[in-house]
């Protein structure tokens, strides 16, 4: 065999190499074949839970936005999140540029007016209605899984084919992750002091992906600093990719001032 020959065939093989690495990265999704499972609430959970594949990274872009009693805040976003690590949100105009930030880690939650150099600062429990809940919990709630199902309780089947899964969290916090008759996650209510304080969160418009089944359009109705608000996020599901590197650096910079949650929702919603 020739010398050229042989780059040529190395070469070959480099290019597909190649592309098998980026097709695991961006292998894209398919629609959600619905099939209607009369086995017990049991053995479906467990079919579920199954289906959790692990991950590292996770990417998606979409729509961000807060809904309270008297503002609301819109756009265009790109999330970014590491497994255990951190969620970033980057908040866009309608011209692209970036116009805010959300940041999520294991201690604080951050929401950064870029354009008036303010921000908020707080806990993750900020858009769980006071409810304290870990940042890999956080990310499976924007992930559409049920989670804190280390021992759990099972509901008889509704009557149109459901179930209700319920667990015991940390810190007394009381779990429902809700289910229909196709095992789509629909809901997860959280609740905490005898079921005074709650947070709920609602699923809808699935997709297969390599990494289980993910709603493209997560609603989460909390409080934000003593204000009942509905936070959303809406995912393009051809923008979701699974395990690509990332690096995120967050800081806050000196220069920003820290301002109350509501008006830095309002300026937000005016600027993008």
């Amino acid at each position: 065999m020739t010398t050229s020959r042989c780059k040529h065939i190395a070469l070959l093989l480099f290019s597909l190499l190649a592309i098998t690495a980026c097709r695991t990265v961006t292998e894209g999704y398919r629609a959600v074949h619905l099939v209607i499972d009369n086995r017990g609430a049991e053995q479906r959970f467990k079919s579920i839970t199954d289906r959790y594949a692990r991950w590292q990274t996770f990417t998606a872009k979409g729509r961000f936005s807060i809904a309270g009693k008297d503002e609301e805040m819109s756009a265009s976003m790109q999330m970014r999140m590491v497994r255990d690590d951190y969620v970033f949100i980057s908040l866009r105009g309608g011209m692209g540029i970036e116009g805010g930030k959300v940041f999520i880690n294991a201690d604080s939650l951050y929401i950064v007016d870029k354009i008036n150099k303010c921000y908020i600062a707080d806990k993750i429990s900020t858009f769980t209605a006071g409810i304290p809940i870990s940042l890999a919990e956080f990310q499976d709630l924007l992930l559409c899984r049920a989670f804190a199902t280390d021992s759990v309780a099972f509901s008889s089947m509704s009557s149109d084919g459901g179930f209700v899964v319920s667990s015991a969290g940390d810190g007394g916090v009381d779990y429902d992750f809700g289910f229909d008759c196709y095992n789509m996650l629909g809901m997860m209510r959280a609740t905490a002091d005898g079921g005074d304080t709650s947070c709920k969160a609602a699923y809808k418009g699935y997709v297969d992906t390599s990494r289980g089944i993910l709603a493209t359009s997560i609603s989460i109705v909390s409080q934000l600093q003593g204000s009942l608000v509905t936070i959303s996020a809406d995912y393009t599901p051809s923008s979701i990719v699974w395990n690509k590197p990332l690096d995120d650096n967050f800081a806050v910079p000196k220069n920003y001032r820290q301002i109350d949650a509501a008006l830095l929702l309002q300026q937000l919603g005016a600027e993008l």
